[in-house]
This record gives C-alpha cells, structure tokens and sequence, in this order.
C-alpha cells in the first residue's frame, strides 16, 4: 500500500493535518524536496519535512521542538524569566533537521540512500 504525504501527517502529525496550514507546509515541501533522490520514498520524506516546517514554526505543541526550534524545554522559571533547553548532545549537520523528531526521521531516509562519487582512480593528468 503506497500512501500520499496527507496520509502520513494524518499518522505522524495529527497537530499538522487539522491544521488550516496543512497546505501551506505540504506545499513548502514539495518544493524543497528531491523526489528523484528519495524514489520511492519521496511520500514520507515530503511528509517528514512538512512536519518538521509545521514543528519549527511553533504549530507543534509537544513534539520536541519550541517555536524557536531550540529543542526542548527542559525547566522554566517565572521570577526573573528563565527558560532551559534540552541538549541531547548529538552533533548537527548544519541543515537545522536534527532539531525536531521529524527532521531526524528525514535525515534517517536521507542516509538511507545511495550517496554516488566519481571515482578519479586510474584517471592520469598529462603532463
């Protein structure tokens, strides 16, 4: 059974498919995402990334990530305003996706991937 992004969100993200933003997030990433790289898992990369779009932007409620994309919340205090973040101490990649559940289930598929190279071995420079 192969299922559309809408019918994964529904699974993964129920916050996401009830909201009135859900197309503006599944729109977003489609266009951010190579479904020619991901094949015949494009479905559930464009899913992931929407969901990850909707967890930064501050739609989420609980799913690991504040408004600000800072991770967690691990303490708040009220006098003299005091917010902790959790640090889960893993080393980011830059792309700013192993900041929510579902930017790391994207990155999972991305490593799922054959990465390709041009191997150079043999090949002589004339000099």
């Amino acid at each position: 059974m192969s299922l559309n992004p809408r019918q994964i969100i529904e699974a993964i993200c129920p916050e996401l498919a009830s909201s009135p933003s859900l197309d503006i997030f599944l729109g977003m990433a489609v266009e951010l995402t190579d479904r020619g790289f991901f094949g015949k898992l494009a479905n559930y990369a464009i899913a992931y990334r929407a969901c990850h779009l909707f967890t930064i932007s501050g739609g989420d409620s609980g799913g690991g990530s504040s408004a600000l994309g800072m991770g967690k919340i691990a303490s708040m205090s009220e006098g003299g305003l005091s917010v902790t973040f959790a640090n889960d101490n893993s080393v980011s990649d830059g792309s700013g996706l192993d900041t929510t559940k579902f930017g790391k289930l994207l990155l999972g598929l991305m490593r799922m991937r054959p990465t390709m190279g041009v191997n150079t071995a043999g090949l002589h420079t004339p000099r």
